[in-house]
């Protein structure tokens, strides 16, 4: 039996058939020749058109065609999981400089939201900010890191309202428990029914809590004291709109809760955003906290849509928290803990 010579150099048997074009060569090089020459793939085209008579004889025809419809199965299975996924950053991710502008006001110079300078002064290196809701600004990190990834606060269409993500610090005698966070809160939620209990109660160790006894305090991101915890106390009837009304926080909002009100004789009260540390008569505080407190409460609000009640279950993550070491249990609130009162 004769071998056909070699289609490129014509002069050796051939040995190697192409997939695509049957085209015979005899060598690699003979084979490079062909594919430069001709612009030959050398693969097979799945979508080429076999007659039924050879599709019926040749079992490996058919193995083609099984194997190219699960490809594409799987392009498409894929193509949407990613599509679902980048979905879910959309909303977070799209922010623009111009949506953030609030409405000129004459009395403030270049017409800034005057939290920002605090803002700049504490994260130098965070450019992204943006106002949401009751006037609420938040901080943006960078994408890729942890709490900026955790961040699934937006308007969620299913329930048409507006949720939070929030993480939860449990707070027993100066000493911080293990954190959790919850997922898809709705703003309209009161903070007391907001906090899943159950997972509260064995945070901190209890078999039962009443929600009414607990206490909630905003952590104060732009503190400017390097040695202490900032907390600016919240109403627990008050709903999570309400409650991050004019202020800050950094991607979501971090929430202390105690079983008994953090209350200290040796607690230092600061008034307004880091405006340094009030007199301690109570005419010359509440003086202070208004006159600051004025340039946040007649900021607009960039969304107008309202939140529902609750009622679906929050989602759950929990994380380490670091205690506080080299104190005394009855000590440390005294010594770490700061109160920030903000008058409405």
């Amino acid at each position: 039996m004769s071998l056909e010579a070699c289609s490129v150099c014509l002069e050796q048997d051939s040995k190697y058939t192409c997939p695509a074009c049957e085209s015979k060569t005899c060598s690699l090089e003979c084979v490079k020749k062909h594919k430069l020459r001709t612009e030959c793939t050398g693969q097979v085209d799945p979508t080429t058109f076999v007659p039924n008579k050879d599709l019926g004889a040749n079992q490996a025809l058919v193995n083609r065609d099984y194997n190219y419809l699960l490809n594409i199965e799987r392009k498409v299975f894929l193509g949407k999981n990613d599509l679902k996924e980048n979905a879910k950053q959309v909303f977070k991710r799209n922010f623009s400089q111009t949506k953030n502008v609030k409405r000129p006001r004459p009395n403030e110079p270049n017409n800034e939201d005057p939290r920002l300078g605090l803002v700049r002064k504490i994260f130098p290196h965070v450019t992204n900010t943006s106002i949401k809701r009751e006037n609420t600004l938040i901080i943006h990190l960078p994408a890729g890191m942890s709490r900026s990834s955790q961040n699934k606060s937006g308007y969620d269409k299913k329930s048409s309202a507006f949720t939070w993500t929030v993480e939860w610090l449990p707070l027993e005698s100066g000493e911080m428990k293990k954190s959790f966070i919850s997922y898809r809160l709705k703003e309209s939620t009161p903070l007391c029914d907001a906090v899943p209990l159950s997972v509260l109660a064995r945070s901190l160790g209890k078999e039962s809590l009443e929600k009414e006894s607990l206490c909630f305090y905003l952590d104060n991101c732009v503190s400017t004291s390097a040695h202490q915890i900032s907390l600016i106390p919240l109403s627990s009837s008050e709903s999570l709109a309400t409650a991050l009304k004019d202020k800050i926080i950094l991607e979501f909002p971090k929430i202390y809760v105690s079983s008994a009100p953090v209350l200290n004789a040796d607690l230092s009260g600061y008034h307004g955003y880091g405006s340094g540390k009030a007199e301690t008569s109570d005419d010359s505080s509440t003086t202070s906290s208004e006159s600051e407190l004025v340039s946040d409460s007649e900021l607009d609000t960039e969304d107008s849509d309202s939140g529902q009640k609750s009622d679906e279950p929050p989602e759950e993550e929990s994380s380490k928290a670091p205690l506080l070491e080299g104190q005394k249990k009855e000590e440390a609130v005294a010594d770490i803990i700061e109160i920030v009162h903000l008058d409405k």
